[in-house]
Formats: structure tokens, sequence, C-alpha cells
């Protein structure tokens, strides 16, 4: 249903790989930004349907990102607070480490420094999951990105009523990680 009257806005971020750039060989790509919804944000914006909006799409190389976090935080950060979205997406990352560990220290930046809720999907195993899941909510995919079609639209669920203001339910329900702290 439709909880908003406006449209909510959505940053989405992505890797080399899924934000279309390239392979392992681009994994060393700095931090790019896209003004329009790419890959997985594409699919994730049919999802929000009219409701919402995906604003821009920063990409950052998972190589890059781990070795120069800092810096890449800071652009990554920086692009966020402009874009001032409703809602943070990260991913998802299935079950790749760095590209998990990236998406869960940009969640974890956003939610200490923004009041804005961030939203992942990642396979139970990974480990940005440990890193990430008490600043964010990180919907449980399968282990590939040929879970992405459900893990897309379980996040898109989630970011509907987030960005309405809307409580989640328990974690078994509206199907995320738990979150390993008590409300």
């Amino acid at each position: 249903g439709n909880f908003l009257n406006s449209e909510f806005r959505v940053v989405c971020y992505l890797n080399q790989f899924f934000g279309q750039i390239g392979g392992e060989d681009k994994a060393g790509i700095a931090t790019i930004f896209e003004d329009k919804p790419v890959g997985p944000a594409l699919a994730f914006q049919q999802l929000i349907k009219d409701e919402g909006k995906v604003v821009g799409t920063i990409i950052c190389g998972d190589n890059y990102f781990s070795e120069n976090t800092k810096q890449a935080l800071d652009i990554i950060i920086g692009k966020v607070k402009e874009l001032s979205p409703d809602v943070v997406v990260v991913g998802p990352a299935f079950n790749a480490g760095r590209y998990g560990l990236a998406c869960a220290e940009i969640g974890k930046t956003v939610s200490e420094t923004m009041n804005i809720p961030v939203i992942s999907g990642m396979y139970p195993e990974n480990p940005g999951v440990e890193l990430g899941r008490k600043y964010m909510y990180i919907v449980q995919t399968s282990d590939s990105a040929a879970g992405m079609r459900r893990a897309l639209s379980q996040m898109a669920y989630l970011a509907k009523k987030l960005a309405a203001g809307i409580p989640l339910d328990s974690p078994e329900k509206d199907s995320y990680i738990p979150q390993g702290r008590r409300v």
C-alpha cells in the first residue's frame, strides 16, 4: 500500500560488479556517482514504483573501498548528505565478503552520523552481517545473486515502511536478520 503522500528519496550503494563497471579487474575503481538508478537499483526502483525515487547510485570498487576506507567513506557520506535521502540502500551483497564489509561500514557510518535508516541484504555468513546488523536492517539472502529479485522485494518492502516512519515488526515477521540489540 502507499504509506506516503510524497515520494521518499533513496540513495543506493553498489560495488563495481553490480554497478556495471566490470568484474574483479575493476575492483580498484574509486567512487563514482550516477544520478540515476543502475543495475539492482533499477530493479529496486521498479519495486517501489511511484512511492519512492532512487535519486542516485554510488558505485565503488571492492578493493578500492577496503584499501582506502576512510577516503571512500568520506566521499560516500558526503554524497549521501548532499542528496538527503529518506532511506539508504547498500547492496544486496549476498555472500561477497568485501562487498558486505563495505556495505556494513557505510551503514554504520550513515546510522551514526545521520538519522536515516539503512537497508541491505546479505547471506547470513557474510562478514558484513556481524559488523553491520546493529546499525542497519539486513534482509537474509541466498548465497548468490540468483536470489536478487527476492532480496530486492523484501528490501523494498522495508524501505516503504521505514520511509513512512512505520515501526518494523519482529525480525521473523519482517524477515531481516536480528540486530542483536533490545529496543
